[in-house]
């Protein structure tokens, strides 16, 4: 088995991830069905039954197709025939289906709508005529199939003329015997066959005598004699078969081996469209659609979106997922953390905790960096959470906003944006002094947050100062967590510099949403610039298909008080 094989939870769960992009291609299937059935014009089709019967075997094969050697050689010239341009010519003449629209093109429309259809083992064959008019399709199949059977009576009877003729000519034409002769009548009549083996026998009874006695001798006479009887014979045994040939031919050609069982009657309803048939293609060929866009989209798709793709795609540990959480109206992004039972988000952010604190070994209290490759990620609730899921068990931690441009920790805990990291340089003591700007969270205890502050007109050279080494030096010393929500990578070098000073970051990809390309050039920044990569968390993780993805257990197994 192929390792990158796709089980058939992961097909289930990309056609319910695109659902409504089937029920969407299957609809305009099902409306393209309708639209042909209205204004598709209604076509007929009448039918003529006939009989083929094959020629009587042994017989002189009189008739214009030849010998054929079987049965099926026979019946497919016939099925040509029915179709030939001579026969068809003369049904179009016949009928003036210049007259009509559908025909004015000539033979070619009229071969198009004259369908031959031979029944399985039977001598019987269904002689179809199409046309938009009910009576002309009756008309056209009953046209072709009678002018099929007089052509087959006029053909039997003047070829039966023909070699009558040829047979008295044989009789009296001496010249011609030979070639009676060679008729298949005659050279396979068994009487005539011994009586020729005779005569040759004779022959060479004859020529031995002749070399030994002259012709008066009386063996000689003898042998002659009976040769000769032997000669009238033969030739009175083949004048018979001539005779029993003209009285059958004679008999034979009066009837005919091809008739019209059942005629074409006019038929009531269209055979097209069929209606049924078009709403059930349209909408199981729209719903095909939709599935093949559905794995042209997952195929094309280089968004990330399970460790697998992590693991396989950038090579990078996988710390653990972040739901998508539906917050109520005025809900802090943090609030899951703080509501008892076992809510989803809590229980994964707490399980990213625990694989935080094995990856830090080392150093648990190490400070860390929070980042991502783009904005609007999720980096931000990472941070938010995690920070609050820190101080829950037991350590003092401060988190720092340290997007200088685009701040919002303020709004997420509802802090004062007056104080923030942007007063550390300032020259008042007072406003610059570290505690001064950092803010305790009221509802999570041991929580302290320092807003960005107002926004400074160089975020990037205030970041790249000493000053900054020094707050973080303090930092350290003071909580026993430091963590640094930092802007986007690839918009600005922020980061980078920050990575200065705290060398570790989490990064955070927005699962089906993070390009592969944009990731590693984040990625590949964060590695030039030193800074090592502790994990990766999918934030907004969203349940797709039959569960949430290859974690599907944790959403039955979590839940809240309010669900039990």
């Amino acid at each position: 088995m192929n390792e990158e094989e796709i089980d058939i939870t992961t097909l289930v769960g990309m056609v319910l991830k695109h659902f409504w992009l089937i029920v969407a291609t299957a609809f305009l299937g099902l409306l393209a069905a309708i639209l042909v059935n209205t204004f598709m014009r209604p076509v007929y089709e009448a039918t003529v039954l006939m009989m083929i019967n094959q020629e009587n075997a042994g017989k002189i094969d009189d008739s214009p197709y030849g010998s054929f050697a079987s049965m099926e050689d026979y019946y497919r010239t016939q099925y040509q025939l029915l179709e030939s341009r001579s026969l068809l010519e003369r049904v179009y003449t016949q009928l003036d289906l210049g007259q009509y629209e559908e025909f004015a093109k000539g033979i070619k429309n009229l071969r198009k709508a004259v369908k031959i259809s031979p029944v399985t083992r039977s001598r019987l064959v269904n002689v179809a005529a199409r046309s938009y008019d009910p009576t002309l399709a009756t008309d056209i199949a009953n046209t072709l199939a009678n002018t099929f059977v007089q052509e087959n009576i006029s053909n039997r009877i003047s070829m039966g003329k023909d070699i009558i003729r040829a047979l008295e000519s044989t009789e009296t034409n001496a010249a011609d015997q030979e070639l009676l002769n060679s008729m298949p009548q005659v050279v396979n009549s068994d009487f005539i066959k011994s009586l020729k083996q005779q005569e040759a026998a004779l022959g060479r009874n004859l020529a031995q005598l002749s070399a030994k006695y002259t012709p008066q001798h009386p063996e000689v006479v003898s042998v002659n004699r009976q040769l000769a009887a032997i000669k009238s014979q033969i030739a009175l045994e083949t004048r018979r078969l001539v005779q029993s040939i003209k009285i059958e031919l004679s008999g034979q050609f009066s009837g005919n081996n091809i008739r019209v069982v059942d005629p074409a009657i006019v038929p009531r309803n269209p055979i097209l469209p069929r209606k049924l048939i078009n709403l059930a293609v349209g909408i199981i060929g729209g719903a095909l659609i939709g599935l093949f866009l559905v794995f042209l989209l997952e195929f094309m798709d280089q968004t990330i979106k399970t460790s697998e793709d992590l693991e396989k795609k950038l090579s990078l540990p996988f710390l653990g997922f972040v739901p998508h959480e539906k917050l109520k109206k005025k809900e802090s992004e943090y609030a899951p953390m703080l509501k008892e039972g076992n809510i989803l988000l809590a229980e994964n952010v707490r399980n990213i905790r625990t694989m935080l604190d094995f990856t830090l070994a080392e150093d648990r209290n190490a400070p860390f960096l929070i980042s991502s490759s783009m904005q609007g990620e999720g980096k931000s609730n990472l941070s938010s959470n995690l920070s609050v899921a820190l101080a829950q068990g037991g350590k003092k931690v401060l988190l720092i906003d340290g997007d200088l441009r685009r701040c919002r920790l303020h709004k997420v805990f509802k802090v004062s944006p007056e104080k923030g990291l942007s007063n550390i340089w300032d020259h008042d003591p007072k406003k610059a002094d570290y505690t001064a700007n950092i803010q305790p969270v009221a509802d999570v205890p041991n929580l302290f947050v320092m807003t960005a502050g107002q926004r400074p007109p160089n975020p990037t050279d205030l970041l790249n100062t000493p000053r900054l080494m020094d707050f973080i030096t303090w930092a350290q010393k003071n909580y026993d967590q430091v963590i640094v929500d930092c802007p986007a990578i690839l918009p600005v070098a922020d980061t980078m510099l920050w990575g200065k000073y705290i060398p570790r970051t989490i990064f955070v990809i927005k699962h089906g949403k993070t390009n592969v390309r944009s990731a590693k050039m984040a990625l590949d920044k964060l590695q030039k610039a030193g800074v090592k990569i502790l994990g990766v968390v999918l934030g907004h993780y969203k349940a797709q298909g039959l569960s949430y993805g290859k974690y599907g257990y944790y959403k039955s197994y979590y839940y809240s008080d309010d669900e039990k």
